[in-house]
């Protein structure tokens, strides 16, 4: 087997890949989403206190204007946009005038690190006073000063969101592996129960397999061997039909042949009436062999003892059988320049006869049929029989078409060697094929 030949695609092995894909998502999706929220939150809660400071001062300024702007660790006031430092300027010039509470902040990136991170994070809110002027309320963070906090709190987050994210991902695996377990259950029930169904026990009411859609597949299965198996007892009704019916012309042929040869027995054209009578009777006997060769391959047994029980085996002359189908099939090459080469060397076989003489037959008639000029050479040694036809006339014949290598007689050849376990090859050749077939006796 070849490496680069992909592994066979089972249903577990697939629903594991996605589930462990989608699970990684959602996960790396709620990292994300919680990340997001957790820097929204802080977002939120130092406006909150920005804007209740500022508000509070708004307050303490409308009753007494003299209140000194808060000044703390955590805030910075300011009264008008001239007693802002200038990095607040720098960074929030679209506040130098407001005509309601605004807020604002911003991230100062630093890019020292791999990764970038914000080394301070700026909030900013301008509350108009009572007297027209504005009052900003700033607050700075700088990240260095809460390194040691931070990285207390993020092992925190840490230690609790690992643990966490490795249970999700474990209830979600075991999970997806009793579903697994408890869905395809039904589906080895159905392979079993479609590796077992026969003729026989095809009209048995059919298991119930949990799921509509395994019921509904098992009906269909049903029905296809059902549809199978009518196509089976027609074509076997209609070779006993065929079988039947070609009796009655074969007796008159054969008894009409018996009563030429006797009427023309005292003739002076005797000699040629009766090589066309011996056409005639070979003829008839050629038609009751196939038509019995024909029923013998439509049984279901093939085994050895069957073939002797139906067939028998036959002392023949391999040569004159040659000789007497190729002047039977001589009509075929009627004017065509076809030169006919015979290599035969005595043969005498024990062989089943009319299997032999089908195959001869077919693979004679095929070489005659599709050489349109040129040669047809057959050749015999002992129980080998080759047959080679080399057709000169290029693009005449599809040599590769269903009519040439696999028409209805080549494919009638390999049933009966299949069925004999005779050793047969049927190979294309410069201009035609050739067919070599052993009649070894399997007596």
């Amino acid at each position: 087997m070849s490496k680069s030949r992909k592994k066979t695609k089972t249903l577990r092995r697939y629903v594991i890949k996605v589930q462990s894909m989608i699970a990684l998502v959602i996960v790396l999706s709620y990292t994300l989403v919680i990340n997001f929220y957790f820097i929204h939150g802080l977002d939120e809660a130092n406006f909150q206190d920005l804007h209740l400071e500022s508000n509070q001062f708004a307050k303490l300024y409308k009753s007494n204007n003299q209140v000194i702007p808060p000044n703390t660790l955590h805030f910075q006031g300011y009264i008008g946009w001239n007693k802002l430092p200038d990095w607040a300027k720098s960074h929030f010039a679209g506040l130098e005038t407001v005509s309601e509470v605004t807020m604002d902040n911003i991230r100062v990136m630093g890019f020292e690190n791999i990764i970038p991170w914000p080394e301070q994070v700026l909030f900013i809110i301008a509350h108009p006073l009572f007297d027209g002027k504005t009052f900003y309320l700033v607050r700075k963070i700088n990240t260095q000063q809460y390194d040691a906090l931070s990285q207390i709190g993020i092992s925190k987050m840490l230690k609790l969101t690992w643990p966490i994210a490795l249970i999700f991902l474990t209830m979600m695996h075991f999970s997806v592996q009793l579903l697994l377990k408890r869905t395809l259950k039904p589906f080895y029930q159905l392979g079993d129960w479609v590796e077992n169904l026969t003729l026989e026990n095809v009209n048995q009411t059919t298991p119930d397999f949990e799921f509509n859609e395994l019921t509904a597949i098992a009906h269909q299965q049903k029905k296809a061997l059902l549809r199978l198996s009518t196509m089976l007892d027609k074509e076997q009704d209609f070779l006993r039909h065929a079988s039947h019916e070609l009796r009655t012309p074969i007796a008159v042929v054969k008894s009409n042949s018996e009563l030429l040869t006797r009427i023309i027995s005292a003739d002076k054209n005797k000699d040629k009436g009766s090589q066309s009578l011996a056409r005639i009777s070979r003829a008839a006997q050629n038609m009751q062999h196939t038509t019995e060769t024909l029923l013998w391959l439509s049984q279901e047994q093939s085994t050895k003892q069957n073939n002797q029980q139906t067939l028998a085996l036959v002392a023949i002359d391999l040569n004159m059988m040659i000789n007497n189908l190729v002047e039977d099939n001589e009509y075929l090459l009627q004017s065509k320049k076809v030169r006919i080469t015979l290599e035969l060397s005595p043969a005498q076989i024990t062989v089943h006869e009319t299997p032999c003489r089908l195959i001869l037959n077919n693979l004679i008639r095929n070489a005659f049929q599709y050489t349109a000029e040129g040669e047809v050479i057959i050749q015999c040694k002992n129980t080998e029989v080759t047959v080679e036809n080399i057709n000169m006339s290029d693009g005449a014949f599809d040599h590769r078409g269903a009519d040439y290598g696999y028409g209805l007689g080549l494919r009638l050849v390999d049933k009966i060697v299949k069925k004999m376990h005779w050793p047969y090859q049927n190979s294309d050749v410069s201009g035609g094929r050739k067919a070599i077939i052993n009649f070894t006796s399997h007596a």
